[in-house]
């Protein structure tokens, strides 16, 4: 077996279900997996916690933190629209998920193959996607992601469900998924509340936040390199090509001012 590489991916899903409590068991029917693919005899050594986000809501269109009304108990999650009251962000119930994951990339295969072969029934959105230009047709797309995606995933997320299976040798106590969704939550509204709350409690729950959030960044700093020096690499190339591209412009230009009978006309006179 090929190095175990302790990494994170998201999965973007073109599935809609249609209601909350569908889309919560095809949730839990996830989680299950994951425990079940972690404590398979064959999967020795793997790993695995994920934040599996149950949303019907447009993603960049919200924001999420508590109710902070003084009252005694446990407070209210709000959602909040960027948008006006008649903007719409209601959209059909749909998943994120977030997976860290040892290996990343054989884990999150499975989880592929898995969804691939099982959901069957639920309803695919085709129009979201370009088939055409996709070779890969299945029902689901797995990416390499950093922990950025945790914020976009949690802002649009109606319920949220965790699991954390056999990684407690390399999540560390108060580092897992579930503390950095309960951390960034805290901080939004410590921001939204800031008058207050007060400055030196907003700051406290932000450095929190950011020390859980800097853990899951140096997971993907190698591969994030990679990306900005494809990035760049890349930008290079079509510099060259926008270049060479002016060069040879150019010299057809010239060429056609040779061959313009005005411009022969000019030489002879």
């Amino acid at each position: 077996m090929s190095k175990s590489k302790l990494g994170i991916s998201s999965f973007d899903l073109n599935m809609k279900f249609k209601d909350k409590e569908e889309a919560i068991k095809y949730a839990k029917r996830l989680k299950e997996f994951i425990r079940y693919t972690c404590k398979k005899k064959e999967n020795k050594g793997w790993s695995a916690e994920a934040m599996i986000c149950i949303s019907s809501n447009k993603g960049n269109s919200s924001i999420v933190y508590y109710e902070h009304s003084g009252k005694v108990g446990r407070p209210k999650k709000v959602i909040n629209k960027y948008h006006s009251e008649k903007d719409s962000i209601k959209v059909d119930w749909h998943l994120h998920i977030l997976l860290v994951s040892k290996p990343m990339y054989a884990f999150r295969e499975e989880i592929k193959k898995y969804i691939d072969k099982n959901w069957n029934e639920v309803k695919v959105e085709k129009e979201k996607f370009n088939y055409k230009k996709i070779k890969d047709k299945s029902k689901i797309y797995k990416k390499d992601t950093n922990i950025n995606k945790a914020e976009y995933f949690i802002d649009q997320a109606d319920e949220v469900l965790f699991c954390n299976y056999m990684s407690v040798e390399i999540i560390p106590d108060g580092y897992s998924l579930r503390d950095l969704y309960f951390a960034y939550i805290k901080m939004m509204t410590a921001r939204m509340y800031n008058r207050t709350i007060g400055n030196d409690k907003r700051l406290k729950l932000e450095d929190n936040y950011y020390k859980i959030k800097n853990f899951y960044w140096k997971l993907t700093e190698e591969q994030d390199k990679k990306v900005v020096d494809k990035f760049i690499k890349q930008v290079q190339l079509d510099k060259i090509a926008s270049n060479y591209e002016r060069i040879k412009n150019n010299k057809v230009q010239e060429n056609e001012s040779l061959r313009c009978p005005h411009h022969q006309e000019n030489i002879w006179l």
